[in-house]
Protein backbone atom coordinates (compact mmCIF):
# COMPACT_ATOMS: atom_id res chain seq x y z
CA UNK A 1 0.00 0.00 0.00
CA UNK A 2 1.33 3.43 -0.97
CA UNK A 3 2.35 5.61 1.98
CA UNK A 4 0.92 9.10 2.20
CA UNK A 5 3.39 11.86 1.40
CA UNK A 6 3.20 15.18 3.26
CA UNK A 7 5.13 18.30 2.34
CA UNK A 8 5.66 21.15 4.82
CA UNK A 9 6.62 23.95 2.44
CA UNK A 10 7.10 26.85 4.86
CA UNK A 11 9.01 27.58 8.05
CA UNK A 12 6.93 26.65 11.10
CA UNK A 13 9.47 28.33 13.35
CA UNK A 14 10.10 25.75 16.07
CA UNK A 15 12.62 23.11 14.95
CA UNK A 16 12.00 20.94 18.02
CA UNK A 17 8.25 21.15 17.47
CA UNK A 18 8.58 20.14 13.83
CA UNK A 19 10.70 17.16 14.83
CA UNK A 20 7.99 16.13 17.28
CA UNK A 21 5.37 16.48 14.53
CA UNK A 22 7.36 14.26 12.18
CA UNK A 23 7.92 11.67 14.92
CA UNK A 24 4.18 11.55 15.70
CA UNK A 25 3.16 10.60 12.16
CA UNK A 26 6.28 8.88 10.82
CA UNK A 27 4.68 5.44 11.17
CA UNK A 28 1.73 6.49 8.97
CA UNK A 29 3.27 8.79 6.37
CA UNK A 30 6.39 10.26 4.81
CA UNK A 31 6.87 13.85 6.01
CA UNK A 32 9.17 16.17 4.08
CA UNK A 33 10.11 19.48 5.73
CA UNK A 34 11.40 21.96 3.14
CA UNK A 35 10.81 25.46 4.54
CA UNK A 36 12.88 27.15 1.82
CA UNK A 37 11.42 25.36 -1.21
CA UNK A 38 10.97 27.83 -4.06
CA UNK A 39 8.05 28.22 -6.43
CA UNK A 40 9.58 26.34 -9.37
CA UNK A 41 10.64 23.43 -7.18
CA UNK A 42 7.19 23.22 -5.64
CA UNK A 43 5.49 23.23 -9.06
CA UNK A 44 7.78 20.44 -10.26
CA UNK A 45 7.35 18.25 -7.19
CA UNK A 46 3.79 18.84 -5.96
CA UNK A 47 2.16 16.01 -7.93
CA UNK A 48 3.59 13.36 -5.60
CA UNK A 49 2.15 14.82 -2.38
CA UNK A 50 -1.15 14.01 -0.67
CA UNK A 51 -0.99 16.83 1.89
CA UNK A 52 0.57 20.30 1.68
CA UNK A 53 1.28 22.44 4.76
CA UNK A 54 1.99 26.14 4.13
CA UNK A 55 2.05 29.60 5.61
CA UNK A 56 1.42 32.88 3.78
CA UNK A 57 4.73 32.70 1.85
CA UNK A 58 3.41 29.94 -0.40
CA UNK A 59 0.64 30.72 -2.88
CA UNK A 60 -1.67 27.79 -3.56
CA UNK A 61 -3.17 28.98 -6.84
CA UNK A 62 -4.82 27.33 -9.83
CA UNK A 63 -1.51 26.53 -11.52
CA UNK A 64 -0.21 24.69 -8.46
CA UNK A 65 -3.53 22.91 -7.83
CA UNK A 66 -3.70 21.70 -11.44
CA UNK A 67 -0.32 19.99 -11.02
CA UNK A 68 -1.22 18.47 -7.64
CA UNK A 69 -2.70 15.18 -8.87
CA UNK A 70 -2.69 13.42 -5.48
CA UNK A 71 -3.37 16.41 -3.25
CA UNK A 72 -6.33 15.98 -0.90
CA UNK A 73 -5.60 18.38 1.96
CA UNK A 74 -3.98 21.80 2.36
CA UNK A 75 -3.31 23.04 5.88
CA UNK A 76 -2.31 26.68 6.23
CA UNK A 77 -0.70 27.78 9.49
CA UNK A 78 -2.42 31.16 9.16
CA UNK A 79 -5.73 32.72 10.07
CA UNK A 80 -6.18 34.28 6.61
CA UNK A 81 -6.82 32.35 3.40
CA UNK A 82 -6.10 34.95 0.72
CA UNK A 83 -3.03 33.02 -0.52
CA UNK A 84 -5.18 30.00 -1.42
CA UNK A 85 -7.57 29.65 -4.37
CA UNK A 86 -10.34 28.05 -2.33
CA UNK A 87 -12.82 27.77 -5.21
CA UNK A 88 -10.32 25.95 -7.42
CA UNK A 89 -9.33 23.63 -4.57
CA UNK A 90 -12.94 22.73 -3.84
CA UNK A 91 -13.55 21.86 -7.50
CA UNK A 92 -10.65 19.40 -7.29
CA UNK A 93 -11.93 17.88 -4.04
CA UNK A 94 -9.10 19.36 -1.98
CA UNK A 95 -9.96 20.22 1.61
CA UNK A 96 -8.59 23.47 3.08
CA UNK A 97 -7.96 23.92 6.80
CA UNK A 98 -6.71 27.03 8.56
CA UNK A 99 -5.72 27.66 12.17
CA UNK A 100 -6.76 30.01 14.97
CA UNK A 101 -3.78 29.40 17.27
CA UNK A 102 -2.45 32.92 16.59
CA UNK A 103 -5.60 34.66 17.85
CA UNK A 104 -4.29 35.71 21.26
CA UNK A 105 -0.84 36.58 19.89
CA UNK A 106 -2.30 38.98 17.31
CA UNK A 107 -4.71 40.53 19.83
CA UNK A 108 -1.89 41.15 22.31
CA UNK A 109 0.21 42.65 19.51
CA UNK A 110 -2.60 45.06 18.63
CA UNK A 111 -2.81 46.28 22.22
CA UNK A 112 0.98 46.61 22.36
CA UNK A 113 1.20 48.90 19.31
CA UNK A 114 -1.89 50.80 20.43
CA UNK A 115 -0.16 51.72 23.70
CA UNK A 116 3.10 52.34 21.85
CA UNK A 117 1.42 54.97 19.66
CA UNK A 118 -0.62 56.49 22.47
CA UNK A 119 2.50 57.14 24.55
CA UNK A 120 4.86 57.86 21.60
CA UNK A 121 7.17 55.10 22.81
CA UNK A 122 8.59 54.35 19.36
CA UNK A 123 9.57 57.98 18.77
CA UNK A 124 10.89 58.47 22.31
CA UNK A 125 13.07 55.37 21.92
CA UNK A 126 14.45 56.64 18.61
CA UNK A 127 15.30 60.04 20.13
CA UNK A 128 16.94 58.51 23.20
CA UNK A 129 19.12 56.29 21.04
CA UNK A 130 20.33 59.46 19.31
CA UNK A 131 21.08 61.16 22.66
CA UNK A 132 18.13 63.57 22.29
CA UNK A 133 16.26 64.50 25.50
CA UNK A 134 13.01 66.04 24.18
CA UNK A 135 10.75 65.11 27.07
CA UNK A 136 8.25 67.94 26.57
CA UNK A 137 7.50 66.75 23.03
CA UNK A 138 6.69 63.24 24.23
CA UNK A 139 3.32 64.02 25.84
CA UNK A 140 1.03 61.11 25.05
CA UNK A 141 -2.58 60.22 25.78
CA UNK A 142 -4.20 57.67 28.10
CA UNK A 143 -6.31 54.98 26.44
CA UNK A 144 -8.72 54.50 29.35
CA UNK A 145 -12.00 56.17 28.42
CA UNK A 146 -11.10 56.34 24.72
CA UNK A 147 -13.16 54.65 22.00
CA UNK A 148 -11.73 51.83 19.92
CA UNK A 149 -13.44 50.82 16.70
CA UNK A 150 -12.98 47.14 15.88
CA UNK A 151 -13.53 46.46 12.18
CA UNK A 152 -14.29 42.75 11.91
CA UNK A 153 -15.62 40.73 14.84
CA UNK A 154 -14.21 37.27 14.23
CA UNK A 155 -11.97 35.45 16.68
CA UNK A 156 -9.20 38.06 16.65
CA UNK A 157 -11.57 41.03 16.71
CA UNK A 158 -13.38 39.55 19.70
CA UNK A 159 -10.12 38.99 21.57
CA UNK A 160 -9.01 42.58 20.87
CA UNK A 161 -12.36 43.89 22.12
CA UNK A 162 -12.04 41.94 25.39
CA UNK A 163 -8.53 43.26 26.01
CA UNK A 164 -9.54 46.84 25.18
CA UNK A 165 -12.45 46.67 27.63
CA UNK A 166 -10.01 45.49 30.31
CA UNK A 167 -8.03 48.69 29.72
CA UNK A 168 -11.16 50.77 30.31
CA UNK A 169 -11.82 51.58 26.65
CA UNK A 170 -15.23 51.90 25.02
CA UNK A 171 -15.62 49.34 22.22
CA UNK A 172 -17.66 49.84 19.06
CA UNK A 173 -17.78 47.24 16.30
CA UNK A 174 -18.42 47.07 12.57
CA UNK A 175 -19.02 43.58 11.22
CA UNK A 176 -19.70 42.73 7.57
CA UNK A 177 -21.08 39.30 8.38
CA UNK A 178 -23.29 39.84 11.43
CA UNK A 179 -24.54 36.59 12.98
CA UNK A 180 -26.79 36.14 16.04
CA UNK A 181 -23.83 34.63 17.88
CA UNK A 182 -21.63 37.66 17.19
CA UNK A 183 -24.44 39.99 18.20
CA UNK A 184 -24.91 38.17 21.52
CA UNK A 185 -21.14 38.16 22.09
CA UNK A 186 -20.89 41.94 21.55
CA UNK A 187 -23.89 42.66 23.79
CA UNK A 188 -22.59 40.40 26.56
CA UNK A 189 -19.23 42.16 26.70
CA UNK A 190 -20.82 45.62 26.59
CA UNK A 191 -19.72 46.55 23.07
CA UNK A 192 -21.89 48.25 20.48
CA UNK A 193 -22.48 47.11 16.87
CA UNK A 194 -22.71 50.09 14.51
CA UNK A 195 -22.22 51.06 10.86
CA UNK A 196 -18.74 51.64 9.43
CA UNK A 197 -19.54 55.31 8.85
CA UNK A 198 -20.44 55.85 12.50
CA UNK A 199 -17.40 53.88 13.65
CA UNK A 200 -15.08 56.07 11.60
CA UNK A 201 -16.56 59.25 13.09
CA UNK A 202 -16.54 58.09 16.71
CA UNK A 203 -13.31 56.12 17.11
CA UNK A 204 -10.11 57.40 18.70
CA UNK A 205 -8.43 54.14 17.63
CA UNK A 206 -9.41 51.87 14.75
CA UNK A 207 -8.12 48.32 14.35
CA UNK A 208 -8.73 46.19 11.26
CA UNK A 209 -9.57 42.49 11.50
CA UNK A 210 -11.31 41.52 8.27
CA UNK A 211 -10.06 38.99 5.70
CA UNK A 212 -8.72 40.10 2.35
CA UNK A 213 -11.52 39.70 -0.23
CA UNK A 214 -12.84 41.56 -3.26
CA UNK A 215 -15.18 43.40 -0.89
CA UNK A 216 -12.49 44.47 1.58
CA UNK A 217 -9.80 45.40 -0.96
CA UNK A 218 -9.00 49.12 -0.45
CA UNK A 219 -11.72 49.20 2.21
CA UNK A 220 -9.90 52.12 3.83
CA UNK A 221 -9.41 54.81 1.20
CA UNK A 222 -9.62 58.59 0.96
CA UNK A 223 -13.31 58.75 1.83
CA UNK A 224 -12.80 56.66 4.97
CA UNK A 225 -9.74 58.62 6.11
CA UNK A 226 -11.59 61.89 5.57
CA UNK A 227 -14.44 60.61 7.78
CA UNK A 228 -12.17 59.74 10.70
CA UNK A 229 -11.64 61.96 13.72
CA UNK A 230 -8.74 64.37 13.52
CA UNK A 231 -5.84 62.71 15.34
CA UNK A 232 -7.31 59.21 15.22
CA UNK A 233 -4.98 56.19 15.26
CA UNK A 234 -5.15 53.28 12.80
CA UNK A 235 -3.84 49.74 13.32
CA UNK A 236 -3.63 47.23 10.46
CA UNK A 237 -2.52 43.73 11.45
CA UNK A 238 -4.84 42.01 8.95
CA UNK A 239 -3.76 42.34 5.30
CA UNK A 240 -2.00 45.18 3.49
CA UNK A 241 -4.40 45.47 0.56
CA UNK A 242 -7.30 46.37 2.87
CA UNK A 243 -5.79 49.87 3.19
CA UNK A 244 -5.21 52.12 0.18
CA UNK A 245 -1.58 52.92 0.90
CA UNK A 246 -1.47 56.00 -1.33
CA UNK A 247 -4.41 57.47 0.58
CA UNK A 248 -2.78 56.48 3.87
CA UNK A 249 0.39 58.42 3.06
CA UNK A 250 -1.64 61.40 1.87
CA UNK A 251 -3.62 61.64 5.12
CA UNK A 252 -0.53 61.04 7.24
CA UNK A 253 1.21 63.97 5.55
CA UNK A 254 -1.90 66.13 5.92
CA UNK A 255 -1.73 65.57 9.68
CA UNK A 256 -5.16 63.95 9.81
CA UNK A 257 -3.92 60.83 11.60
CA UNK A 258 -2.43 60.79 15.09
CA UNK A 259 -0.52 57.61 14.32
CA UNK A 260 -0.53 54.41 12.31
CA UNK A 261 0.69 50.93 13.21
CA UNK A 262 1.30 48.67 10.21
CA UNK A 263 2.24 45.01 10.40
CA UNK A 264 1.16 44.06 6.87
CA UNK A 265 1.80 45.55 3.44
CA UNK A 266 0.51 45.17 -0.11
CA UNK A 267 4.02 43.97 -1.05
CA UNK A 268 6.06 41.94 1.43
CA UNK A 269 8.84 42.70 2.15
CA UNK A 270 7.90 46.33 1.40
CA UNK A 271 11.32 47.92 1.06
CA UNK A 272 11.48 47.79 -2.74
CA UNK A 273 8.46 50.10 -3.03
CA UNK A 274 9.11 53.84 -2.77
CA UNK A 275 5.60 54.53 -1.46
CA UNK A 276 5.91 51.96 1.32
CA UNK A 277 9.40 53.13 2.29
CA UNK A 278 8.00 56.65 2.66
CA UNK A 279 5.16 55.44 4.88
CA UNK A 280 7.51 53.41 7.07
CA UNK A 281 9.89 56.37 7.49
CA UNK A 282 7.13 58.66 8.82
CA UNK A 283 7.59 59.50 12.53
CA UNK A 284 3.93 58.75 13.22
CA UNK A 285 4.22 55.19 11.95
CA UNK A 286 5.04 52.08 13.95
CA UNK A 287 6.12 49.61 11.26
CA UNK A 288 6.73 45.92 11.92
CA UNK A 289 7.51 42.96 9.60
CA UNK A 290 4.27 40.93 9.88
CA UNK A 291 4.99 39.71 13.40
CA UNK A 292 1.48 39.91 14.88
CA UNK A 293 1.22 36.16 15.33
CA UNK A 294 4.90 35.55 16.04
CA UNK A 295 5.12 34.26 19.59
CA UNK A 296 6.73 31.09 20.91
CA UNK A 297 3.40 30.00 22.33
CA UNK A 298 1.52 30.55 19.07
CA UNK A 299 4.13 28.72 17.02
CA UNK A 300 4.17 25.75 19.37
CA UNK A 301 0.37 25.46 19.50
CA UNK A 302 0.25 25.83 15.70
CA UNK A 303 2.56 22.84 15.27
CA UNK A 304 0.48 20.83 17.74
CA UNK A 305 -2.72 21.72 15.86
CA UNK A 306 -1.16 20.70 12.55
CA UNK A 307 -0.07 17.40 14.09
CA UNK A 308 -3.64 16.76 15.26
CA UNK A 309 -5.06 17.57 11.82
CA UNK A 310 -2.59 15.26 10.10
CA UNK A 311 -3.28 12.40 12.50
CA UNK A 312 -7.01 12.83 11.93
CA UNK A 313 -6.55 12.84 8.15
CA UNK A 314 -4.33 9.74 8.22
CA UNK A 315 -6.61 7.82 10.57
CA UNK A 316 -9.55 8.44 8.24
CA UNK A 317 -7.57 7.27 5.24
Amino acid sequence: MRRHEILIADNLGDAVGVEDLIDRIRSSAEVIYRPEINRDELLNEIESYDVLVVRSRTTVDERLIDRARNLRLVITATHGLDHIDIECAEKKGIEIKNLSEQTNAVAEFVMAVLLCMARKINLADRLAKNALWRKDEMVGIEVSGKTIGVVGFGRIGQSVAEKALALGMRVIIYEIDITPEKGRKAKKMGAEMISLGDLLKRSDFITIHVPKTKTTSKMFGRREFASMKDGAFLINAARGDIVDEEALLEYLEKGKLGGVAIDVYSVQPPFGQALLRKIIANDKVVATPHIGGQTKEARRSTIEAISDMLEEYLSEG
